[in-house]
């Protein structure tokens, strides 16, 4: 007579667990599953003082050529966006595999001007951090900012416009 609600609740219980334990995984607060380049990636992030609130994953894999810097083209707007606030040149990585990581995480510059959780991408090549860049984890526009929340100008040292006849001397077709 009470066996049966026995089972089913047992049932519940273990469907619960089952459930929390799927979502602390998704969350990369179970760091002993994480492996390679993942691993790379949140030790990066940890070491930048970046407090993780969530891991979304690897987001991109793409091998680096110069079509995906071309000018012009709006399909090429994000990668010029992103590579545009790194402190390294796109040309030593022609030809090689990134790999991009994305998190959310708090105590982060832009947090203070935007008053929200930062979306944070890093980026890696040959199993080594490359750079990364960041966002306002919010629905606004606007280009990325560099890892550590700078725009392109204060990366660059130049105008916008500057940089953008720069790049397309030296990646335009």
């Amino acid at each position: 007579m009470y066996f049966k609600p026995i089972i089913i609740l047992l049932g519940l219980v273990f469907c619960i667990i089952a459930g929390c334990n799927n979502e602390v995984k998704r969350l990369g607060a179970d760091e002993s599953v994480v492996t390679g380049d993942q691993k790379t990636a949140t030790e990066y992030v940890k070491a930048q003082g970046y407090k993780i609130f969530s891991y979304d994953g690897q987001v991109q894999k793409y091998t680096l050529h110069k079509d995906k810097l071309l000018y012009g083209m709006t399909e090429t707007i994000p990668y010029r966006q992103t590579w545009g606030v790194q402190k390294v040149e796109p040309e030593q990585y022609f030809g090689m595999e990134i790999a991009v990581y994305s998190f959310t995480v708090t105590s982060h510059p832009l947090e203070k001007l935007y008053d929200t959780k930062t979306k944070i991408s890093i980026m890696l090549s040959g199993g080594k951090v490359i750079g990364g860049t960041s966002f306002p984890n919010a629905a606004i526009d606007g280009a990325l900012y560099s890892l550590d929340g700078k725009t392109l100008e204060e990366v660059t040292g130049k105008s916008f416009k500057k940089w953008s006849e720069e790049w397309k001397k030296k990646y335009g077709t």
